[in-house]
């Protein structure tokens, strides 16, 4: 058996480490994915290129404070061994991933192979590299067991 399948305050660790990386990677796909349906939305609506860019600035910014801010109250909660706090960091993941291909795979069906890669990198790259191996240690990895006691410092 592993060290952190014996040891609660092991696994207490790799829970901590698990739930940072996990905050980080969403933090950083979702700013770039925002960034790019905001800035899609507000072209869709006759912005000017200049003005949405700057609002698009603004908006990713802000809606990636917020994002960041749920996402550690989340991992807090997965990490004190509530069932839906997993369920809903998977499901960040599975969304993340699913909105990052369906960016890059509309890119590459209206410009076809162009000098611009940001769909590429953001889109496709960054999530996979990133969330996508996240998956399996949300699903397999429990930070308490039932028959834990909690607590501890």
């Amino acid at each position: 058996m592993a060290r952190w399948q014996r040891d609660p305050g092991s696994r207490r660790r790799l829970g901590y480490l698990l739930v940072g990386v996990e905050v980080v990677a969403l933090t950083a796909c979702f700013f770039g994915i925002f960034l790019a349906y905001c800035l899609r939305g507000l072209l869709f609506v006759s912005v000017s290129l200049d003005a949405a860019r700057l609002a698009t600035w603004i908006a990713g910014i802000s809606a990636t404070v917020v994002c960041a801010a749920v996402a550690v109250v989340v991992g807090l909660k997965y990490l004190a061994g509530r069932t839906w706090a997993r369920v809903v960091l998977i499901a960040a993941n599975g969304i993340l991933v699913g909105l990052g291909l369906f960016w890059f795979a509309v890119h590459q069906s209206r410009t076809g192979a162009s000098a611009d890669n940001t769909a590429s990198l953001v889109g496709l790259l960054v999530p996979m590299v990133t969330l996508f191996p996240l998956l399996w240690p949300l699903l397999r990895f429990r930070p308490v067991q039932p028959g834990d006691a909690g607590g501890g410092p």
